[in-house]
């Protein structure tokens, strides 16, 4: 693979992108991203907006898309190249992502067991309200999962947060938990010991490129 020290990476989620330039990595909304680095050649993009992947289409932007270049060893039918890409960059462990949805991956020896999916954070909370407006809280970032609530807001939270402590220690008991997403410092805390990384999928993209030789 030639020299790609200018390379830029590109995650388009369902409703932000994540890019990754040198060192720096920034979030920004769909449009803003286009506007930025609409002209580069050296971007390389993984999707899981089709409404954004027609606008690149359409504007015929010379980004190289990685979606359909996949290369993770697993038996799941129809894992989303954001999850592949986030397992490829951590091969042995957990990997939390913690976005507009929250997904759980569980890799051994570069190898994809399973995983499952919630609705993201904000998504459950709006749940909540939908049904009452005594429901509509936030989620205190400091919950304690050590003992039972005993108000609403923080049952609340204890029914988002826990359920994700607990299926993740059942299993994957002792393993490495690497949290990434808009809400990584919030699940985080839920887990002991996770770490929490932005670059997970960046690393990933990285392995596509070299293995496709792009």
């Amino acid at each position: 693979m030639e020299n790609r020290r200018s390379m830029i990476l590109c995650d388009i989620g369902n409703s932000r992108m994540h890019i990754c330039e040198g060192e720096e990595v920034i979030h920004c909304s769909h449009d803003e991203g286009i506007e930025r680095y609409g002209e580069r050649e050296d971007l390389f993009f993984i999707c899981v907006n089709e409404a954004v992947r027609r606008e690149i289409k359409k504007k015929k932007l010379p980004w190289t898309d990685l979606s359909h270049r996949h290369r993770l060893e697993t038996a799941y039918k129809g894992l989303g190249i954001d999850r592949e890409a986030a397992c490829l960059g951590v091969e042995e462990g957990v990997v939390v992502d913690a976005g507009s949805a929250i997904t759980v991956d569980i890799m051994e020896k570069g190898r994809h067991l399973g995983g499952w999916i919630w609705p993201g954070i904000r998504a459950m909370l709006e749940s909540y309200r939908n049904i009452s407006e005594k429901l509509s809280v936030s989620l205190d970032p400091d919950l304690s999962l050590d003992r039972l609530p005993l108000d609403t807001g923080d049952a609340i939270g204890f029914a988002i947060l826990a359920p994700i402590a607990a299926l993740t220690e059942k299993y994957a008991p002792g393993k490495r938990i690497v949290v990434t997403g808009g809400d990584a410092v919030i699940v985080a805390k839920a887990l002991p010991d996770a770490e929490i990384d932005e670059t997970v999928v960046f690393r990933g993209m990285k392995k596509l490129i070299k293995d496709n030789e792009c």
